[in-house]
């Protein structure tokens, strides 16, 4: 994961931001306006060359048949997915976390017949393009959560994550700013 060093560090500080600036302010009240603080966090660290799509469709082959799997917010570079980004909001409560890491973990170990494509419909045709996701890719958990008690990395059962993987967290408590952490 070492040469993920650069999109890492763009989403923890995107991550900060969205904290720090948007729920403190009382601008995030739901998982969507949580993304779209996100992505107006790290749209701008992003160099030109990178893509941001929120909420691609993903086919995945199983056993079961093909499943189509939306991920939150996707990150590409000019050829491949980079980052794949899972977003959770219960301030209220404590994490929930289970779906999302299953969703990571299958995008992880079906990543090379998996692909993404921003094909337009209607409209004038720009750049359409197929991104394969990357055998490099980082993937990230990250959620507004109550403090919670038990305190472990979330993708441990899971072996196609390992060291793939980032988690993030955002402790909300009565009358005080959430304590952010992130384990890997």
């Amino acid at each position: 994961m070492a040469r993920r060093n650069l999109i890492k560090s763009q989403i923890i500080k995107a991550w900060e931001k969205s904290i720090n600036i948007d729920y403190c302010s009382q601008r995030i009240n739901s998982e969507r306006s949580l993304q779209a603080a996100f992505w107006s966090h790290l749209n701008p660290l992003l160099s030109k060359n990178r893509r941001l799509f929120i909420e691609p469709r993903m086919t995945i082959k199983t056993k079961k048949g093909k499943r189509k799997i939306y991920p939150d917010i996707v990150v590409c570079n000019t050829k491949q997915v980079i980052s794949v980004i899972e977003l959770k909001y219960l301030p209220r409560t404590n994490p929930r976390y289970e779906k999302d890491i299953k969703k990571l973990a299958l995008i992880a170990k079906k990543r090379n017949k998996i692909s993404i494509a921003n094909v337009r419909f209607l409209g004038t045709e720009k750049d359409s393009k197929e991104y394969t996701l990357s055998s490099n890719i980082l993937f990230v958990w990250a959620g507004i959560h109550k403090k919670q008690t038990d305190n472990f990395l979330y993708s441990n059962r899971f072996k196609s994550l390992e060291n793939c993987y980032l988690q993030l967290h955002a402790e909300t408590e009565l009358n005080s700013k959430p304590k952010l952490s992130m384990k890997m």
